[in-house]
Order: structure tokens, then sequence, then C-alpha cells
């Protein structure tokens, strides 16, 4: 092309004798035009503000280096090229939708603690106080659908918790229930819990006597709930109380643990063994769980005492400290007795407050705790209530630690012969700060209250 320029009176002949025209007109390998660039792909690329690039819209001019023809005699150059495809698909531009629609996760889930203690308090005009019955109440109503609630309990006459149960159950709550063999009674609720819970889900002990492992009672006061509606699982209610009205006037306790997966299977499977109703002579056990729990199951008719051998393993100081609130303490543990007055002749301030209304502190228990500077608090019947509280407090080196150790051991069991050997009892320990702070509170209010006519 720049010949046909430099000659141009010989243009013409050029054109005709060389066939300049056609040349121009065709394209060749290494040509400067190349293959003209595919139409669809190059509408189909987008822009940065999201309009397709057309024909006669290529965005800015590409730069290629090669002058214009200026005498429009020749074809147009070929298109530039397209541009290169952005390092980014933004695609259309953003369309405001607002925020993204909410999911509905139902209402938030509440904050629980891990450890919750309940006490009854015996009011200044001596009526009923219905606090722990309430808070089981409050957690049978808490079960969600498709969850379990197991319940293992001494005596049961109270219409309240058992209406509970049954609505429970008919809310899709998988409720089974285990009873003393002398649970259906004058006043028992077993009628109404086999009608709302179905015969089959209501088990009263047999296996012999009025036990279900042993052979004596079927004491536990056990609650188990697999979920709740405020989200915790794995809930074992520990209570010292049955549900009946005399109840309501007797110094009782109950500590909720939440979340011991551990725990909870073991009080279940204890469970299960119950309600299979067969007799189990030995049935003692314990099992740690993942939290500072730790269980024990009864009975124990093998001989050894679990509570002497948990006091032997206090270490006592000038500030180490135990009490107890023991609703029945005989003679037929006079051993227990005995080892809480070691500790108190080892340094440890050691005080008791025992019941002494339906069953009598016994009288040799008495001396070996008076002989040996044990404080003793008495609590006979007080203008109709009393104490059904079973638990003990150490604030010491324990087991071989040197620092303090704050447990508390609570459940079912009292200190009489029968709650070793025979029946089926349950007795819990918790180590925590803030639940032996609780029980101390208790146990002082219990002391007072004690004294009061």
């Amino acid at each position: 092309m720049p010949a046909c320029r430099a000659f141009a009176p010989l243009l013409m002949l050029c054109l005709a004798l060389a066939g300049c025209t056609g040349t121009l007109a065709s394209s060749s390998p290494g040509g400067d035009g190349g293959d003209a660039p595919d139409a669809e792909s190059r509408d189909a690329e987008p822009r940065a503000d999201g309009a397709p690039i057309g024909p006669t819209d290529a965005g800015d001019a590409v730069d290629t280096g090669v002058l214009p023809e200026t005498d429009g005699g020749g074809p147009p150059p070929p298109p530039p090229p397209p541009p290169p495809p952005p390092t980014e698909d933004m695609g259309a531009p953003p369309v405001d939708m607002g925020p993204p629609p909410a999911v509905d996760m139902g209402a938030p889930p509440t904050t629980f603690p891990t450890y919750e203690t309940v006490f009854s308090r015996r009011p200044a005009a001596n009526g009923r106080d219905t606090t722990v019955e309430d808070r089981l109440v409050q957690l049978i109503d808490a079960a969600v659908p498709g969850s379990r609630i197991r319940v293992a309990l001494y005596t049961f006459t109270r219409t309240g918790p058992a209406d509970a149960l049954g609505r429970a159950a008919a809310r899709g709550v998988d409720v089974k229930i285990i009873l003393d063999g002398g649970a259906d009674g004058a006043g028992s609720e077993v009628g109404t819990l086999r009608t709302g819970l179905g015969s089959g889900n209501v088990r009263l002990c047999d296996a012999p006597g009025t036990a279900c492992v042993g052979s004596g009672i079927m004491h536990h006061k056990t609650f188990l709930f697999s979920a709740l509606a405020d989200g915790s699982t794995n809930v074992v209610a520990q209570a010292s109380h049955n549900l009946t009205a005399n109840q309501l006037q007797m110094h009782n306790n109950a500590i909720i643990v939440r979340g011991d997966a551990t725990l909870f299977a073991a009080y279940e499977r204890t469970w299960n063994d119950l309600f299979a109703d067969v007799e189990i002579p030995d049935y003692y056990r314990l099992m740690d769980g993942d939290l500072a729990t730790r269980v024990y199951f009864f009975p124990r008719p093998g001989g050894g005492d679990t509570t002497v051998s948990i006091l032997d393993n206090v270490t006592c100081d000038g500030t180490a400290r135990i009490r107890v609130a023991m609703a029945f303490f005989t003679d037929a543990r006079l051993e227990v007795a005995q080892a809480l007055a070691r500790r108190a002749r080892a340094g440890c301030d050691v005080q008791v407050i025992a019941g002494d209304a339906e069953i009598p502190l016994g009288g040799s228990v008495e001396t070996a705790l008076t002989g040996a500077g044990v404080r003793l608090f008495k609590y006979p019947d007080r203008s109709g209530w009393g104490l059904h509280s079973k638990y003990m407090l150490i604030d010491a080196g324990y087991a071989g630690s040197a620092a303090h150790r704050r447990l508390v051991f609570t459940g079912s069991h009292n200190w009489t012969g029968p709650a070793l050997s025979i029946n089926d009892e349950t007795m819990l320990r918790v180590e925590d700060g803030g639940v032996f702070d609780a029980y101390l509170a208790d146990w002082n209010h219990v002391r007072l209250e004690s004294a009061r006519p």
C-alpha cells in the first residue's frame, strides 16, 4: 500500500494490472486485520456498568499504533479487538433489595445456668411453700414435643404436677414414671397418671416389697428432661421432695443440672433398671459426670458405708467446715456419727441439723456427736413444719487436695439403715462454689427455723 501512494500517477495502472484492489480486499494469514471478532461473543461481553457492548459501543477507543487510511480508497480498517474481559463479573448493577429476609428461628434461646438450686422456706405464718413443686411443674411444662421425661418418685398425691405430666404427654412428650409399690393408696394420683400417660407408662414397683431393684422401698426423687424449650438438654433435677401435700410444710431442696450428658445417661440407665422392676440386691454404683458431678446409686448391702468413706476423705485445718441437714439420722448409721466426731476432733468445724419428729434422732448418734464437740440442732415439729432435706456440705481439703474443695452431697438418701442397704436411693455430689453458697444459705435458714416455735 505505501508503494501505491508513492506512485500516484501509476495508481490506476497498478490497480488494473496488478490486481491491487483484490489483494487489499482479501485477508491473508499474518495480515494486520486478522479474523473479525465474533460478534456474538463481543455483544455478550458485559461492561462494568452492566450494559452489553454492541457493534457501535465498543467502549474507549483502542490505540492500535496503525495510522488510519486518509484517502478513503481502501476498505475500512478492521474493528479494534474487543476489550479484555473484566477481572470480576459485575453483572447488572445491584438492586437495593433491602435487608435479607429474616429466617424464622423461633424465639431466641434463653440463657440458662448449668446449675440451679431451689429450696422451700418456712414462711412467717407457717403456711405452705410450693416453691420446689412449682419449679418442677415449670420444667415439665417446658419439655418440648418429641423429648423424654422420666420420673422416679416415692409417692405422688398432688393434682397439679399430675396434670402437668398429662399435658406434656398430650403435646407429644414421651413421659414415663416409676413409683414405689405402695404409692397407690388413699389420695394417690396414680389413676390420673395412668389416664394421662397410659397405663404402660406408669410403673409401681414390687421386686420384692415395694422397691424396684432393692427389697425395701423405691425412694428416688428424680426428674429427667432430655430437652426443654429454653434450649437446654440432658437436664437432671435431683430433689429431696415427694409430690405430696405434707411436703409443702417441710424444708426441701432440689438441684437442677443442665448439659451434663454423662450424668444424664447414668441417671437414665438406672431409671431403666428401676422400670424393669427386677431385683438387684446389690445395686451400689457411682458415676462421674462431664461436669464436677458424681452420682451414687443404692442399695449397698455388702458392707461399707459411702458417707463414712466421704468423711474420712476430709482433711481438717483451722478453716475446714462440715454442715449437715439430715431429715432422718438413726442409730443404724452410728458409724456416720462417729466419722463426723473424728472430723470434729481433727479440727473441722462440724455442725449438724437433724430431724427429730417422724423418725426421732438416734440416741447413740446424739451422744457420739455432742461428745466430740459437734454442734447439734434438732428440728422437731415446729408449728406443722419439719425437715425433709438430706444434704451435707464440705469446705475442706478433700481426697488429698491441699486446697479446700466445696462439695455438696444431696438427694434422697437419709442416714438410716434401710437407705444404705435395701432401699432404691440416689445421692448426687456437685462441686461448685455457687451451689455450695446457695446450700449454705439454706442451711443457715433451716438452723434458725429449727429454734422457732
